[in-house]
């Protein structure tokens, strides 16, 4: 659904209608999944860029579109290195087959809620050293994961295995309205057979970044960052991609 939304071409006619029906329910989708996007890379360019790091492992990384994590984080430097995680096998066999796995760049199948155990596993460890600063993202995933599944827990666990200095950027997809979240989750329970999550309420995403030292500008609509001005999509259609950068201080 996302590479339908940004014009990419590897996706199906299930796909197409999926998304056809998301917007009936929020006009602004793709507006918001943009903003996600233009967040994402915005947050890998300041965290390699300004605040050094060279170390990137990203979850739910979807299919490869026309700039990547890696592509921004290697700009800035070439000797960082970024995996990607996602836990669709068809994903991951696609991600291998387009991007290049260079020795700086790898592809793995997993699940944020085994990170814990996944960084020891010997593809992740092997090109990421978590006595290092590393950025840990998960942008527009976590609303593919219920309260159910204890996602909360799932982001402290990997927290805990990070060094001082490392970052987590994060977003999903929030509404204040009830109506509105019961409405999505009925669109996108039926288009993914039950493989959903949530949309979120803000104070229950702010909860993902207990305990972090929030970068400026703090945790919001990600259309807003991290430019000084912007368009909220909040006052049209009630939905936004919501989150944040924060650092780990130990």
């Amino acid at each position: 659904m996302y590479d339908y939304f940004l014009s990419g071409k590897d996706s199906y006619p299930a796909d197409h209608a999926a998304c056809e029906k998301l917007v009936e329910v929020v006009p602004d989708a793709l507006a918001v999944i943009e903003a996600q996007r233009a967040f994402s890379l915005a947050a890998v360019d300041r965290l390699a860029d300004r605040h050094g790091v060279r170390q990137f492992l990203d979850f739910g990384c979807g299919l490869p579109t026309w700039i990547n994590t890696h592509q921004v984080a290697q700009r800035a430097s070439s000797a960082s290195r970024v995996v990607y995680v996602d836990r669709d096998p068809m994903v991951v066999a696609h991600g291998r087959a387009l991007m290049d796995e260079d020795g700086r760049t790898a592809v793995v199948q997993g699940d944020l809620l085994d990170g814990g155990a996944l960084i020891g596993t010997p593809r992740v460890a092997g090109l990421l050293d978590f006595g290092q600063p590393v950025a840990v993202m998960m942008a527009s995933v976590l609303h593919c994961v219920p309260d159910a599944e204890q996602p909360g827990a799932a982001v402290g666990d990997l927290l805990d295995h990070l060094a001082d200095g490392s970052f987590l950027v994060l977003s999903q997809w929030v509404s204040e309205d009830a109506g509105l979240r019961e409405r999505v989750a009925r669109v996108m329970n039926c288009s993914t057979a039950g493989a959903w999550g949530q949309v979120r309420t803000s104070a229950e995403v702010d909860r993902f970044f207990s305990g972090l030292v929030l970068d400026e500008p703090g945790l919001g609509d990600v259309s807003m960052w991290p430019r000084d001005t912007g368009r909220s999509y909040a006052d049209t259609s009630g939905l936004l991609e919501y989150g944040g950068v924060g650092r780990v201080v130990r």
